[in-house]
């Protein structure tokens, strides 16, 4: 979103008919970053478009992410008071560079996708903090849903009903290297093998090293990186559903990475690099992957620091 639009939309045009078309972008997300679970997450280089209208003859594409688009363009109305079209006559045609349930946000995509489409529709009533706020009790957490509106790297507090975010500046020449395997990691069942408690110990631990991944990725202090991510909440107990991930983490640090880590709830693995090291990393993550008889996609990306288009 522009700085215009972060500060506030515009007042309701009452001319304005909730017909469209109306297209929007949003970028995909990478959440966690190791120890900065549901709490820091940025915007890939990788994209969802949506194509929305309201009221047609034509309900469009019937598909898992038409639906995330249709449930939240009602809960915009439902928050404007108005009354919600049927989910028939909410038209929907989708495109993505990333697939759905592989921990690149594409839920959080699609869903700010429909707000920000609705909004625009009904003439920009609502402003970008609010529909984070809803995207936010969407989801069920921020650190997805923040950086597909507003890009670059955010960092969020859900406060439920209530979202704080800050834009973190990031260090010029980072580059993320993915390896998503054609497996998807159920995020219901990654949640419900996280601790109930941690000790003193764990806890200190994480709260230290998610300050050091915030002050690493702000200063540019890449060799911080590696203990940054050292989590000791979530991906030890969600590699029981994917046991080969810290095998895959090791090859890909061994190949130039400066840290590796768990993308949101899985399945996909990211690495942190530098540009001269990010083809060798990718090659290292679908070697390693492929003989360990993991099918998967490698890939190259960098921040995206526009968020959430309309086109």
């Amino acid at each position: 979103m522009t700085s215009e639009q972060a500060d506030g939309w515009p007042e309701r045009d009452p001319d304005v008919q909730p017909v469209g078309p109306v297209t929007v972008r949003l970028p995909a997300t990478s959440a966690n970053l190791g120890t900065g679970f549901d709490a820091v997450g940025v915007a890939l280089q990788r994209y969802v478009t949506v194509t929305l209208s309201i009221a047609t003859d034509s309900e469009g594409e019937r598909s898992p992410m038409a639906r995330h688009v249709r449930r939240a363009v009602r809960e915009l109305y439902r928050e404007l008071d108005l009354e919600r079209p049927e989910m028939e006559q909410i038209s929907v045609s989708v495109s993505a560079e990333f697939p759905l349930g592989r921990g690149l946000g594409a839920s959080a995509a699609f869903r700010g996708a429909g707000l920000v489409a609705a909004n625009a529709l009904l003439g920009g009533t609502l402003s970008a903090q609010r529909l984070l706020e809803i995207g936010a009790e969407l989801e069920g957490h921020a650190d997805n849903i923040a950086p597909a509106l507003f890009g670059g790297c955010q960092i969020v507090a859900f406060e439920g009903p209530g979202v704080t975010r800050i834009d973190l500046p990031v260090a010029d020449g980072l580059h993320f290297v993915g390896f998503t395997p054609s497996f998807n990691m159920s995020t219901k069942k990654g949640r419900r093998l996280l601790p109930r408690n941690l000790s003193r110990r764990d806890a200190v631990h994480q709260a230290s090293r998610a300050a050091l991944l915030v002050a690493a990725l702000s200063t540019g202090s890449w060799d911080a990186l590696q203990p940054a991510v050292d989590d000791r909440l979530h991906q030890a107990p969600r590699s029981e559903l994917f046991p080969e991930m810290f095998d895959l983490f090791e090859a890909a640090e061994s190949a130039g990475a400066y840290a590796a880590y768990l993308s949101g709830g899985g399945s996909t693995l990211m690495a942190l690099t530098d540009d001269d090291h990010a083809e060798a990393v990718r090659h290292a993550w679908t070697s390693a992957a492929a003989s360990r008889g993991i099918t998967g996609d490698g890939f190259i990306t960098q921040l995206d620091t526009t968020g959430a288009q309309i086109l």
